[in-house]
């Protein structure tokens, strides 16, 4: 009875703290844009940016970040196939 009891609370904790997770997600452009309005958000600190359907925008230097791993990878793959490729010709041989 007592480990019922445990694993209740252990659902009711993972179920509160996921609602608290996706309600501050789901909120937190619909505050900052409330901020904006009213004047009152913040200068000091960094605010992450929304568009107006409240979809995060996604940072300039993440895009270059993406683009640079994109760049690797296929490198990567060329490198990779090369490597094969003279490997099953000097297994020809």
């Amino acid at each position: 009875m007592g480990r019922l009891k445990s694993f209740d609370l252990t659902v009711l904790g993972v179920i509160f703290i996921a609602g608290i997770y996706t309600g501050t997600k789901f909120f937190e452009p619909i505050v900052i844009d409330q901020l904006k309005k009213d004047g009152n958000l913040r200068t000091d600190i960094e605010v992450p940016l929304y568009d107006d359907s409240g979809n995060p925008l996604v940072p300039k230097n993440m895009m270059n970040i993406k683009d640079e791993l994109t760049r690797v990878s296929e490198e990567r793959n060329k490198e990779r196939a090369f490597k094969e490729e003279q490997f099953q010709q000097q297994n020809k041989k």
